[in-house]
């Protein structure tokens, strides 16, 4: 069929354009995706620190908890313990024996009276004046008494070991922080049975967090090229663009990459003087010099605009 040629002209015109409007299109999506190439941020959250999720040496119903969600608590405070009333009574025997020195001291004063009751009928038999087996048994009377004196001492001597093991059996069923931080669970409570396998008590250590991010291989390597020294900045994303920039410095490079994305794994370590939550979301952005040079000039051109 043959069309008139102004119709011919308006279907080649129209044709025309609409090649355009693709060509504008797909240039106009090769621009974003340039764009999205030379971004300089990438998405991470915070981690803390330290975690401590703690429970008893040995298992046992937990007598008190001395602590409550949201606490701040130091190193080394008591926190919780278990019922301890009657290790605490064989402490008080043990220390009382441990602390005595009566026993020895009665031990050794009749071995005192009977070594000179010795000498004396020794002098005696000497002398003919008594007979062999009053000799012998005065003989070994002190040998006797010696072996009561040493008994005592090591009666004593036990007895401080008694001790030292009491107080350790204590201090197994009692719970300590175990760094600076906050109580930020409590999964047993008074009167409940804690064991061994499960966690009782877990602090949480704030004061610095840890900031877990997957940045590009190549990144990585010029990071590791400026001596890892090289502070990053982080935003937290709730802020929204307003909100300030903070230094992060590099902490650990997770020694394997994914070998898919060819990304690899950074923590970064920031100060966290507000004490706000770990697990929040964030944003990281790299300094020039981690970034390509023409990756560079490209975000200096994009952040003056």
């Amino acid at each position: 069929m043959q069309y008139p040629f102004t119709l011919r002209s308006a279907y080649a015109k129209a044709l025309l354009a609409g090649l355009s409007l693709a060509g504008l299109s797909m240039a106009a999506s090769a621009a974003d995706d340039s764009t999205a190439s030379l971004n300089n941020t990438f998405q991470g959250h915070t981690a803390p620190i330290e975690r401590r999720a703690q429970n008893f040496d040995v298992p046992g119903v937990i007598d008190k908890i001395l602590v409550k969600e949201g606490e701040a608590v130091k190193a080394g405070q008591l926190i919780a313990q278990q019922n301890t009333s009657v290790d605490e009574a064989q402490l008080k025997a043990a220390q009382l024996i441990a602390n005595s020195t009566l026993e020895v001291e009665a031990e050794e004063a009749q071995l005192k009276a009977d070594a000179i009751d010795f000498e004396r009928k020794k002098q005696l038999f000497a002398q003919h004046s008594i007979s062999p087996s009053e000799y012998d048994d005065a003989e070994v009377k002190v040998t006797i008494d010696a072996l009561k004196v040493k008994h005592a001492k090591e009666n004593r001597e036990k007895a401080t070991y008694d001790v030292a093991a009491t107080e350790a059996k204590i201090h197994q069923k009692q719970m300590f922080a175990r760094t600076d931080g906050v109580i930020s669970e409590i999964a047993t409570h008074e009167g409940e049975l804690a064991d061994t396998q499960h966690p009782a008590i877990t602090v949480v250590k704030n004061d610095v967090v840890y900031v877990e991010v997957d940045l590009p291989a190549d990144v990585v390597s010029r990071l590791k090229a400026s001596g890892m020294k090289t502070p990053l900045k982080v935003r937290y994303v709730d802020e929204g663009e307003k909100g300030a920039w903070h230094d992060a410095t590099v902490h650990f490079i997770k020694p394997e990459a994914d070998p898919q994305s060819n990304f690899e794994h950074v923590q970064l370590e920031m100060p966290n003087p507000e004490m706000r939550s770990a697990g929040l979301q964030v944003t990281v952005k790299l300094p020039d010099n981690l970034m390509a040079p023409s990756q560079a000039a490209s975000a200096r051109v994009s952040a003056s605009r």
